[in-house]
């Protein structure tokens, strides 16, 4: 890439041909003990030819909670809508061939809905369980992770699977088979999108969840390393990069309110040249999660915010614990 943001190396993703829907397990156990896997990126073309880029672009990014109500989601993020439609969607929590979601493939059908690309990267494999919260039983193993759906074709597509993660496999939890006993450990799924002759890093997150913890396990420290990870990975990048999805900032909204930086993974952003889209918003019309807090969040470096907004109307209501927000660029 030149200073400018031009393209020099960009490689496109190898998209399968039409009907070509992988069907097996993207993952394998790796040898670093049960947070460690080894995966396939799974991607799909729905485009319907080249798009054209217009002076504006609009990133949302939605914690979909497995699509438990996927055809709900998909009509509401279809149907017409006060929210701008969007050019790139960064999911967090998609299931994908899991029975508590039907068995469904959650990123592709968003893909397919709105006639995009997608990508897709597993963050867990999710283990058998007759009880679990958001969703309940899991009757066989199946995958659960992040994507990115985007207008614009992606290349350079990777998984930034992050150093500093918890590990979910409980042996009580196995034993019993309720909880969440799972496989592997946070991911952010990474791709260059190709918009009108540029690139723009997108990295769609899901950082680690919960509070508290000590030394290595504190939450707060591991999701101010996963950021981060981050903002080096990003630190070659001379165009636009934006960050988005569930960041699991449990204290930003405190923060927020306060007018203070005490908030760790949001501060390390901060200090890494990023910006909160949504920062002209007052606090209160930020929430986005059921428990009242802010945790959905973009952050963006190197290009130009237009206007955000937390996609908070009735349509959305009850379609997952979260709901979805969405940035506008200048692209």
């Amino acid at each position: 890439m030149d200073d400018d943001g031009a393209v020099t190396v960009w490689t496109e993703f190898a998209w399968p041909p039409p009907g070509g829907e992988e069907v097996g397990p993207l993952c394998v156990a790796g040898p670093g003990g049960p947070t460690s896997l080894e995966c396939r990126i799974e991607g799909g073309d729905f485009s319907e030819g080249a798009a054209e880029a217009g002076d504006e672009l609009v990133i949302w990014a939605y914690n979909v909670e497995r699509g438990l109500r996927l055809d709900d989601q998909l009509r509401a993020l279809t149907a017409p809508s006060a929210a701008p439609p969007p050019d790139i969607v960064l999911l967090s929590e998609a299931d994908r061939g899991c029975s508590r979601s039907g068995g469904r493939n959650v990123a592709r059908a968003f893909a397919e809905a709105l006639g995009m690309y997608y990508v897709f990267g597993v963050e867990f494999v999710e283990l058998p369980r007759v009880w679990g919260p958001g969703g309940g039983g899991i009757r066989r193993r199946c995958e659960h992770g992040n994507a990115i759906i985007s207008r614009y074709p992606l290349g350079n597509v990777r998984l930034v699977r992050h150093g500093r993660t918890r590990s979910w496999y409980s042996r009580l939890q196995r034993w019993l088979r309720v909880g969440q006993p799972r496989l592997g450990g946070r991911v952010a799924v990474a791709a260059d999108a190709l918009v009108a002759g540029r690139l723009l890093r997108l990295y769609a997150v899901h950082f680690e969840s919960g509070r508290g913890g000590r030394g290595r396990r504190n939450r707060d420290d591991i999701r101010k390393s996963q950021a981060a990870e981050l903002i080096a990975d990003a630190s070659g990048v001379a165009g636009g990069v934006v960050i988005g999805g569930d960041m699991n900032v449990v204290g930003y909204l405190g923060a927020l309110r306060s007018r203070s930086p005490a908030e760790s993974t949001t501060a390390t952003l901060f200090a890494g040249g990023f910006r909160d889209a949504h920062a002209d918003l007052p606090p209160n019309e930020r929430i986005t999660s059921d428990s009242g807090i802010v945790i959905d969040l973009i952050f963006s470096r190197g290009i130009e915010v237009v206007d955000a907004a937390v996609a908070g109307d009735e349509s959305w209501v009850g379609l997952s614990d979260h709901v979805p927000i969405w940035a506008r660029f200048r692209s």
